[in-house]
């Protein structure tokens, strides 16, 4: 990126030396694991149960497939933007560089605001994440009870200190880590698909069911009512681009694994979706939040499905995997997440200490704990208020929230590759959509940003996006407080 053009609009940004002070530690076939352990925490294990509910077997087997090609757009926008800005949070610089050179006189502000979009939306993902995993802790312990109030914020706060702890790390101790994590997500795959498919009462039948448990026989309408969830599945394929700054040959790397990365979370999904659609044909439970193998109180998860087809030892050591599991998800969240924070104090849009690092591991330990109280707040808040009946599960409920506030993400990027191929054409891209012309970037930016436009505004529930816009818009007045906080340190 030698021939990066000098514009006036966009002096203050040099993308080149965002993240030159992180150490190199992740290996392509890294990066490749990062991006899977990032995607597959709970959702894979826990969310079907809440999904089948919804939709039906069809349906929703249908919407995970519909999810996978959908994301295929949005995947080759990102392996082009990544190929173009391999640095520390990527997925912010690609935005607010192109912000900048559009709109040039408030590009500060926009592009504060889609990094507060991008880092707030991953925050309230992982809080989603943490609520699965109370339910499943407290589901193994309580049964069909409630548990006491004290112990959802007990686990989620045990949960993002361990993984904050963990991303303390140096980046290749950090790398390593995550590998373990993943090939163990990809080994718990196969356990389960094992389990199932060598059990005597499985049966194709039972995934082919095109109405809805409630007796719904509108297909579209029940794929749709899932889909955001799907798509949800699939956000933040671009974590990986978030260690652009630490990875091997970037420009290379990190957009191979990209589409590695897309390849493998579809199959995942569709095998746990299929595995789990074939066990029983399911009921649904009192509250309908969910189906349950007829005649019992167990839940259609994993975790419970293997208790019942393995026996109690097989469900207790499958539901230590997904804690597991969730443990290496929300550490490899967080190790991107706070390289976006880290490279929005570089680009002077947060306080300037969050660009400061551990002298000892060089990784930015500021952006680490800051992130750690703000998301054990919305996680412990939205634990909570799920006890009003507000809504019926905070799991279900994040992980729209977490979906509304992606799409908006997701929008953008079609919006940066377009601007950025007439705005700035020479810049070098090792990845390119279409060899010449733009018709092709076009098209899959159009199909990107209509796919998350639809399932943001037509598969959501008010409240989800409600809560989704609140949250965008308390950046306002951080942006205003961060810029004023540094221009009172720069004057002094």
């Amino acid at each position: 990126m030698s021939d990066e053009p000098d514009h006036s609009a966009t002096k203050s940004l040099s993308p080149l030396q965002i993240g030159a002070n992180l150490k190199v530690g992740i290996s392509s076939f890294g990066s490749w694991m990062l991006g899977v352990g990032t995607i597959i925490g709970s959702m894979a294990w826990l969310m079907h149960g809440p999904m089948l509910a919804r939709s039906g077997t069809a349906a929703c087997l249908f919407a995970w497939l519909l999810a996978g090609v959908l994301s295929l757009p949005l995947t080759l926008i990102l392996m082009e933007l990544s190929s173009m800005f391999p640095t520390a949070g990527g997925p912010y610089i690609f935005k607010y560089y192109a912000l900048k050179r559009v709109f040039p006189a408030s590009g500060e502000l926009l592009g504060f605001l889609t990094g507060w979009l991008f880092w707030s939306s991953l925050i309230v993902g992982l809080a989603c994440m943490a609520n699965g995993l109370t339910n499943l802790l407290s589901s193994n312990i309580w049964g069909s009870g409630e548990s006491p109030l004290w112990f959802g914020p007990l686990v989620i706060l045990a949960l993002f200190g361990a993984t904050t702890f963990l991303n303390f790390l140096p980046i290749g101790k950090a790398s390593r880590a995550s590998n373990v994590f993943t090939i163990m997500k990809l080994s718990m795959v196969v356990f389960f698909a094992v389990l199932v498919f060598t059990s005597p009462q499985w049966s194709f039948k039972y995934a082919l069911n095109f109405s809805n448990p409630s007796g719904g026989s509108d297909f579209f309408a029940n794929v749709s009512s899932v889909l955001m969830l799907a798509m949800a599945g699939f956000s933040f394929l671009e974590l990986s681009c978030c260690v652009s700054s630490e990875t091997v040959n970037a420009k290379s790397s990190v957009p191979r694994g990209l589409i590695l990365t897309l390849l493998s979370i579809t199959a995942i999904y569709l095998i746990m979706c299929l595995s789990i659609s074939v066990c029983t044909p399911y009921e649904l439970s009192g509250d309908k939040s969910t189906l349950l193998v007829p005649g019992t109180t167990v839940q259609a998860t994993c975790p419970a499905l293997a208790g019942w087809l393995g026996g109690v030892l097989c469900g207790q050591f499958f539901s230590a995997c997904v804690v597991a599991s969730i443990v290496g998800c929300g550490f490899t969240a967080l190790l991107g997440a706070a390289r976006v924070s880290y490279s929005m104090a570089e680009t002077k849009l947060f306080p300037a200490q969050f660009a400061q690092l551990d002298p000892i591991t060089q990784v930015p330990k500021y952006s680490l704990w800051f992130q750690f109280w703000f998301i054990s707040l919305i996680a412990v808040g939205a634990n909570l208020v799920a006890r009003t009946k507000l809504f019926p599960d905070a799991y279900a409920f994040l992980g729209d929230t977490f979906g509304f506030m992606y799409a908006f993400v997701a929008i953008l990027y079609g919006f940066c590759l377009i601007s950025l191929r007439h705005t700035d054409p020479d810049l070098a891209r090792p990845f390119r959509i279409g060899r010449i012309g733009n018709f092709q970037a076009w098209v899959m930016a159009l199909i990107a940003m209509s796919v998350w436009a639809y399932a943001a505004f037509v598969c959501v529930h008010w409240v989800a996006q409600l809560t989704g816009l609140v949250i965008l818009l308390a950046g306002i007045p951080i942006f205003w407080y961060c810029k004023v906080r540094n221009r009172q340190l720069e004057e002094d």
